[in-house]
């Protein structure tokens, strides 16, 4: 994982709980209080899911509410600010989506090693969606509220569900 995820949610936390809660999650996740992450520094997922457990901890929200809370904070605020070239073009949720894994694949030239899901589409009418998640690293969990987030971001309520690797999502 890549320490611009950690940044986002540094921010999240910093903004939504406080400076105070930032500094405890660290400590209970045995992060030293100081600990700068480089937005391209690679980045242990299992640091990464330890610092999303203790965020838990620290602001008394289960993981699940957390790890919604960062989705919708990445895909609204943090992404649109700092990869906002990818959002450049697409006029609804739908259209961003189905860019992912071409954006995936252009960040996995740009930053060596990257290793972003990839994602193959299925379309079930013209209004489901499933974006097969298609990676090792089984973090599949954290894509049902960055797919709600980018709908949030252009105004849609979707309705996302994961099954498996499998994103399922409803547009309006």
């Amino acid at each position: 994982m890549k320490g611009t995820i950690i940044n986002g949610l540094e921010e999240l936390v910093i903004q939504e709980f406080g400076a105070e809660q930032w500094k405890a999650s660290l400590k209970l996740a045995g992060i030293p209080e100081f600990r700068v992450y480089g937005t391209f520094e690679d980045v242990p997922d299992s640091e990464m899911l330890s610092l999303f457990k203790a965020v838990s901890e620290a602001v008394d929200l289960p993981l699940d509410g957390v790890i919604d809370a960062f989705g919708e904070y990445w895909s609204t605020v943090y992404a649109p600010r700092v990869y906002g070239a990818y959002y450049v073009g697409a006029k609804n949720a739908r259209d961003l989506l189905l860019r992912m894994d071409d954006i995936h694949m252009a960040m996995t030239k740009t930053l060596k090693p990257a290793r972003p899901p990839r994602f193959r589409y299925e379309w079930r009418g013209d209004k489901h969606l499933i974006m097969h998640y298609q990676s090792s690293r089984g973090l599949v969990a954290l894509m049902a509220g960055l797919v709600r987030g980018v709908g949030k971001h252009y105004g849609e309520q979707l309705f996302v569900r994961i099954v498996g690797n499998a994103v399922h999502i409803r547009f309006p």
